[in-house]
C-alpha cells in the first residue's frame, strides 16, 4: 500500500576496517549475484558501456571542428564554395556516423542490460523462495523473519543491477572525465576546476539525504507492516465479510491514514531540508560556472579564443558537470545500494537445518513416544509443555483434549518435527527422532490442521500437493471418496483438474465443509502410517461428521491416529484421551475411565452433551 519496510538494523560497526570488509564482501557477492545471471551478458553490458565512455569527447570535438570550419567559410578561409561545402560535408558526416554508431551501440547495450536485469530478477527470487522453503516454522512465526522476507523481496528487482550499472557508470564517468577535462585545459587552468568545484555540494547534500531517506524507511518497518496489513484487510475477500457486517471498514480506513501522517511528517521534514540545501548548491554552482564562463570570455576578449572553442567549453560543462556527479554520486550510490543489497543477504543469511539432515528414516513408524517433553516458543517467558509423557503405537488411537492453548497442536509440531523440544525427547520406534531427517519422518504423516490450506488451484493439485504431475487418477478418486469429496468434486465443470477458489479464471469456489473434505482426501492420499488429525470435522455438519468419522474408523485400524478436536463425538473413538490443562497431562485413559473418574474430561463432556438434551 505503501514504502516497504524492514526490521530495525543494527548499529554499523565502530571499526571501519570492519565496515569496509563488510561492504567489500556484500560488493563482492552482489557482482556475482549479477555475473551467475547471465555471464556472457555481463561481459557484453561492460565492454559496450565502457565503449559509450569515448562517444562524449569525440562528439565535443567533432562540433569543435565543425563550428571552426563553418566559421573559416564564412571568413572565405577554406577557398571556393564548392571546396569549402566538402570540407563541411565531411565533417558533418563524421558527426553523423558517430551518432548512428552511438545509437546502435546504446539501443544495444540497452536491450542487453533489460535481459540481464530479468534473468538476475528471476535469479534471485528463486533463492528468496529457496530460502523461505528451507526456513523453520518457528522462523515463520517470528515478526523479525516476515521483515527480513519482505525487505529481501523489495530488493529483488533493481538493486543488485543498479550496483553492478553504477559501477560500470563509475569507469564511464572517469574515462569520460578525464578525456573532456584534457580538451578543456587548452582553455585555461581554471576553467575545469571551477566547473567541478561547483558540483560537489549537489552531491554531498544528494548524497546526505539518500542515507537519510534509508534510515527513515528502517525505522518505520513496523509501522510498514501493520498499514499494509490494514489495506490487505481492506481488499481481502476472506474478511470483507466481517468488515461489512461490523461495520469497522471506517476504522482500518482511520488506522491506515493515520500510519500514514506518520510517515507524511517524516517525509515532509526530509523534503523541506533537502529542497532548502538544494537550492543553495544550486546557486554555488552557477556562480563557479559564472567564474569560468568569465575565464573564457576574457580569452574571447584577447582573440585567443576560437568559435569553436567557446562551443566546446558549452559544450563541455555539462558533460564536466555531469560525469563528475556521476563519479561522486556512483560511490555513495554503490554505497547506498549495498545498504539495501544486505537486506536481501541478512534474510539469505538466516540460520536454517537442512530438512533433509540426518539418517533416512525407511519403513513404518510403529510407535511414538513423549518422553518428559518439555517446549517453549521463541521469546515467550513460560513454556507451552513441561514433562509430557505418553506413547501410542500402531493400531491405537490417541485424542488430545483440552481447552484452547493447553498445547495440543504444540504436540503435533512436535510430532511432525517443525519444532524440537526445548526438552525431554520425542522416540519413534524407540529411537531418538532428532537421529533422522525431518523430511523423510514426514513422508510417513498424513496431516490435517485446523488451518488447513485452500489452495487457489486444481483440484488434482490440492489432493496430491506436488505429485500432481506423476499421479494416476484412480488414487486421487479413492483419497476423495474415503474423504466424502467425490460427490461434489464429480459436479464440478472439469472435475479433478477444474480451479478451486475465485483469484483465477474458471475457479469454484467451495464451502467451508467441502474445502474441509478436499484436505481429509490429501490426508488419506498421502496414505501414511500415522494419521493426524486437527479438528477434523470442525466445517462439517452432522450427516458429514458421521461420514468422515466412520471412515477415520475404518482407516485407523493398522496406522497410528492421532485427534485434536472439542468434539467428543469424534474423541470417543480414541482408544487413550490425553487430557492437558497449561501444558500439563491432568488426566489420560479411555472414555469410559475418564467419565468414572469425573475430572476435567468428564466436566467437558457432560457440558457438551447438556447442550443436545
Amino acid at each position: 500500500m505503501r514504502r516497504g519496510g524492514g526490521p530495525p538494523r543494527p548499529e554499523l560497526s565502530r571499526d571501519p576496517d570492519a565496515t569496509l570488509r563488510s561492504t567489500l564482501r556484500d560488493l563482492r557477492r552482489t557482482l556475482e549475484l549479477v555475473w551467475q545471471a547471465s555471464p556472457g551478458r555481463t561481459v557484453l553490458v561492460t565492454a559496450l558501456s565502457l565503449l559509450q565512455a569515448f562517444f562524449p569527447v569525440a562528439t565535443i570535438y567533432i562540433s569543435k571542428l565543425l563550428l571552426d570550419a563553418v566559421a573559416a567559410a564564412i571568413a572565405g578561409e577554406l577557398g571556393a564554395a564548392s571546396e569549402a561545402f566538402g570540407r563541411l560535408l565531411a565533417i558533418l558526416a563524421l558527426q553523423i556516423g558517430l551518432g548512428v554508431l552511438s545509437s546502435v551501440v546504446s539501443t544495444i547495450e540497452g536491450a542487453t542490460r533489460e535481459l540481464l536485469g530479468d534473468a538476475l530478477q528471476n535469479r534471485i527470487s528463486l533463492r528468496i523462495l529457496n530460502k523461505a522453503s528451507e526456513l523453520e516454522l518457528a522462523q515463520f512465526e517470528d515478526s523479525a523473519t516476515y521483515d527480513a522476507l519482505q525487505n529481501a523481496y523489495r530488493e529483488v528487482g533493481t538493486r543488485p543491477l543498479q550496483v553492478y550499472t553504477q559501477l560500470i557508470t563509475l569507469l564511464q564517468a572517469l574515462i569520460t572525465l578525464g578525456s573532456v577535462s584534457a580538451l578543456l585545459l587548452s582553455l585555461g587552468p581554471l576553467v575545469v576546476p571551477l566547473i567541478l568545484l561547483g558540483t560537489i555540494p549537489g552531491v554531498i547534500i544528494a548524497a546526505r539525504f539518500g542515507t537519510e531517506n534509508y534510515r527513515m524507511l528502517r525505522r518505520q518497518a513496523a509501522d510498514s507492516r501493520v498499514q499494509n496489513y490494514l489495506g490487505r484487510l481492506l481488499t481481502d475477500d476472506t474478511a470483507v465479510k466481517e468488515i461489512r457486517l461490523f461495520d469497522f471498514g471506517g476504522y482500518l480506513l482511520e488506522r491506515w491514514g493515520e500510519y500514514y501522517l506518520r510517515f507524511r511528517a517524516q517525509l515532509e521534514s526530509l523534503i523541506r531540508r533537502r529542497s532548502i540545501w538544494g537550492v543553495a548548491s544550486s546557486l554555488f554552482s552557477t556562480l563557479t560556472v559564472g567564474g569560468a564562463t568569465a575565464l573564457v570570455l576574457l580569452r574571447a576578449a584577447n582573440a585567443t579564443l576560437t568559435v569553436g572553442d567557446f562551443g566546446m567549453f558549452i559544450q563541455g560543462i555539462g558533460q564536466l558537470q555531469g560525469q563528475f556527479r556521476s563519479l561522486l554520486t556512483g560511490f555513495t550510490g554503490v554505497y547506498q545500494n549495498l545498504l539495501y543489497m544486505r537486506n536481501l543477504f541478512e534474510f539469505l543469511e538466516l540460520p536454517v537445518n537442512d530438512q533433509q539432515d540426518g539418517e533416512e528414516w525407511e519403513g513404518d513408524i510403529e510407535s511414538i513416544e513423549f518422553r518428559d517433553v518439555s517446549f517453549r516458543y521463541p521469546l515467550m517467558e513460560r513454556d507451552v509443555l513441561q514433562g509430557v509423557s505418553f506413547r501410542v503405537q500402531r493400531g491405537q488411537a490417541v485424542a488430545l483434549v483440552g481447552e484452547n492453548g493447553a498445547g495440543k497442536t504444540t504436540i503435533v509440531k512436535l510430532m511432525t518435527r517443525l519444532y524440537q523440544p526445548t526438552g525431554g525427547q520425542v522416540l519413534v520406534n524407540g529411537l531418538d527422532a532428532s537421529r533422522f531427517s525431518p523430511a523423510s519422518l514426514r513422508r510417513e504423516m498424513s496431516i490435517i490442521f485446523q488451518d488447513f490450506g485452500q489452495y487457489q488451484m486444481t483440484v488434482r493439485e490440492n489432493v496430491a500437493l506436488g505429485l500432481n504431475s506423476e499421479v494416476m487418477l484412480d488414487p486421487l478418486v479413492v483419497a476423495a471418496q474415503r474423504a466424502g469429496a467425490d460427490g461434489f468434486i464429480a459436479q464440478l465443470p472439469a472435475q479433478y483438474e477444474n480451479m478451486l477458489g475465485r483469484w483465477f479464471e474458471g475457479g469454484q469456489n467451495l464451502s467451508g465443509g467441502q474445502w474441509q473434505r478436499i484436505a481429509l482426501a490429501r490426508l488419506y492420499f498421502r496414505d501414511g502410517s500415522v494419521l493426524i488429525f486437527d479438528e477434523p470435522t470442525a466445517a462439517l455438519d452432522a450427516n458429514a461428521e458421521f461420514e468422515v468419522i466412520e471412515s477415520l474408523r475404518a482407516q485407523s485400524r493398522d496406522r497410528i491416529t492421532v485427534i485434536i478436536s472439542h468434539r467428543f463425538s469424534t474423541v470417543r473413538l480414541a482408544d487413550h484421551i490425553i487430557v492437558l490443562e497449561n501444558g500439563v497431562i491432568s488426566e489420560a485413559g479411555d472414555h469410559a475411565t475418564l467419565l468414572a473418574e469425573g475430572g476435567t474430561y468428564a466436566q467437558m463432556f457432560n457440558l457438551q452433551a447438556r447442550g443436545y438434551q
